[in-house]
C-alpha cells in the first residue's frame, strides 16, 4: 500500500514539474514579447513625395492594424501586397531606426480628367488614363464639351479628332506647369476653348498655340484677385498683349 502511495506522489511531482516548466516558458515568451514591442514599436513615420494627400491622410492608409505596429514588420510591408491608393503608383519603406520608418511615395502624374457616365477618368501628361474614381479631386481640371470614342483605363485617350487630343495635352501641361487654379477646360461646338478659374471665365478661342496666352495668365490672374468676370484673351499674342475683363 505504501509503494502505491509513493508512486502516486512521484507522479504528482512529475506533473507539477511540467506545469512549472510550461509556466516559466510562457512568462519568458510574455516578457520577451513586451520587451520587443516596447523596443521596436513604431512611433514615427516620415513621408516624402506627397502632393495629393497630407502626411496624416497617407499614414492612415498604410499604418493600420497590428501587422504594421512594429517597425521591422512595417518596413517589410513594401515587399508584400501594397495598399491600393488613388494617384499613387507605388511606395518604398526604409528602416531608419528601431522606432522610425521613412516612406517614399511615387505618385501618378495627373494633369486632367474627363467625366464618363458619372466616372472621373484621370489622365497623365501623355494622355494615358491612370485612374478612375467616383469623385472629383481638387486641383485637377476637368475637360468638358468633347465626345470621346472610347476610354479605357491605362490606355491613351481616344478623342474624335487627333488635333483635339494635342490641344488637351498642351493646355493641361501648361496649366500644371504654371500651377494655375483652373477648375475646367471647356470646348464649345466650334472647339473654341474657355478656362474657368474661380470667378474668372477666360476666353482663349481657337488657336494653333496656346503657350503665349497661358504663360501670361499667372500674372494676369494675380492682378485680378478678388474680382469676377469674363477675361477675353482670344487675340492675345506677343504683339497684342492687351486683355479685356468684363466684370460681373
Amino acid at each position: 500500500m505504501r509503494i502505491e502511495e509513493e508512486k502516486g506522489s512521484m507522479a504528482g511531482n512529475i506533473l507539477s514539474g511540467k506545469q512549472i516548466t510550461l509556466i516559466v516558458g510562457m512568462v519568458v515568451v510574455l516578457v520577451t514579447g513586451i520587451w520587443g514591442y516596447s523596443r521596436f514599436r513604431l512611433k514615427h513615420i516620415t513621408v516624402e513625395g506627397l502632393t495629393r494627400y497630407t502626411q496624416e491622410e497617407f499614414q492612415e492608409k498604410i499604418s493600420g492594424g497590428i501587422w504594421n505596429s512594429l517597425t521591422p514588420l512595417f518596413c517589410l510591408s513594401d515587399t508584400m501586397a501594397q495598399e491600393t491608393i488613388p494617384f499613387v503608383e507605388c511606395y518604398e519603406i526604409d528602416y531608419v531606426d528601431q522606432q522610425t520608418a521613412r516612406v517614399i511615395v511615387h505618385e501618378k502624374r495627373v494633369t486632367g480628367c474627363v467625366v464618363i457616365m458619372g466616372k472621373y477618368m484621370y489622365f497623365d501628361k501623355d494622355g494615358i488614363v491612370v485612374e478612375s474614381l467616383d469623385r472629383r479631386v481638387d486641383g485637377i481640371p476637368v475637360v468638358t464639351g468633347l465626345e470621346f470614342c472610347e476610354i479605357v483605363l491605362y490606355q491613351k485617350l481616344n478623342v474624335q479628332k487627333e488635333s483635339l487630343f494635342d490641344t488637351i495635352l498642351q493646355l493641361t501641361k501648361l496649366i500644371d506647369q504654371k500651377k494655375l487654379g483652373v477648375q475646367e477646360i471647356a470646348f464649345d461646338s466650334g472647339y473654341e476653348v474657355t478656362l474657368y478659374a474661380d470667378d474668372i471665365e477666360i476666353l482663349l478661342g481657337k488657336q494653333a498655340d496656346y503657350d503665349e496666352a497661358v504663360n501670361a495668365l499667372p500674372g494676369i490672374l494675380a492682378a485680378m484677385e478678388g474680382r469676377a468676370g469674363i477675361l477675353d484673351m482670344r487675340n492675345y499674342n506677343n504683339e497684342h498683349t492687351d486683355v479685356i475683363l468684363k466684370e460681373q
